[in-house]
Parts: structure tokens; sequence; C-alpha cells
């Protein structure tokens, strides 16, 4: 006889699957801060050497906290198979700038999607506030 699934572990099996994305998430966000730590080392200004490298630890954090907040859920620790790639391009601020444009608006998403779970919500919030702080600075100040 095939056990009918309740409410409670249809609930219980799609927040998983969510909270394993987000797994996945944060090794793709610690990817791309590294790629960050990339433009922090290729730019010229230092003006920008010195907010590329606040965007990047910003990222490096929100990544860790992510984990840390997922892992309190009682989700063990999986992340999808992916190769990351990290190439040799020439740092070039507006490529570096909408990268990163593109990386607030996932979180953002992210954020919107996760608006119920207070502490994953002030999570992201706070990661697009501070981003979205030095993306406005880095894209003004050239």
């Amino acid at each position: 006889m095939e056990e009918t699934e309740t409410f409670i572990s249809y609930l219980a099996g799609t927040n998983e699957a969510e909270y394993q994305n987000l797994y996945t998430f944060a090794v793709d966000s610690l990817t791309f801060a590294n790629k960050v730590h990339i433009f922090h080392w290729s730019c010229d200004s230092g003006f920008h050497h010195t907010h590329f490298q606040t965007v990047y630890e910003t990222i490096r954090d929100f990544a860790d906290q992510l984990v840390e907040i997922v892992l309190a859920t009682g989700t063990p620790f999986k992340v999808a198979s992916k190769n990351y790639m990290i190439s040799d391009e020439i740092y070039n601020k507006e490529n570096a700038l909408r990268k990163l444009r593109f990386y607030i608006d996932e979180v953002e998403k992210l954020s919107e999607q996760f608006k119920s779970k207070v502490a994953l919500n002030n999570l992201m919030s706070d990661t697009v506030q501070k981003l979205e702080n030095e993306y406005g600075l880095l894209l003004k100040f050239t």
C-alpha cells in the first residue's frame, strides 16, 4: 500500500529542495567573490581597488552566513555538481560592474523568494544594501 503524502511532508520536501539550491548559490557566490578578488587585483585605480575588496569580502561573508543559516534548518550540506571557470580576462570596469549588477539582482530575487524566512531575508537584504552602496560608488566615481 502506498503511503499518502501529507501537507507537512510535502512542505519539508519543498523546503529541502529550496535549501539545497541555496547551498549551490553559496558556492556560486564564493566563486563570484574570487572573480571580484581578481578584479581587485587587476584594476588600476586605488579607489576601485579598495571598493572591490569590500565587495569580495561582502560576498564571501554572505556565502558563509547563508550556508550557516541553512545548516541550522537541519538540511544537510550538498551542492549540485558544477564546473567553474576562472579565466585571465583583462579587467574592464564596465564588465566588472555589469557582473556585479547581475549578482546583486540575483540576491534581491532570492530575498523576495525567502521573504517569509526572516533570517534568510535579512541576510539577503543586508547584503543587497551593502553591495548596492559599493556598486553606486564604483559607478559614480570612475
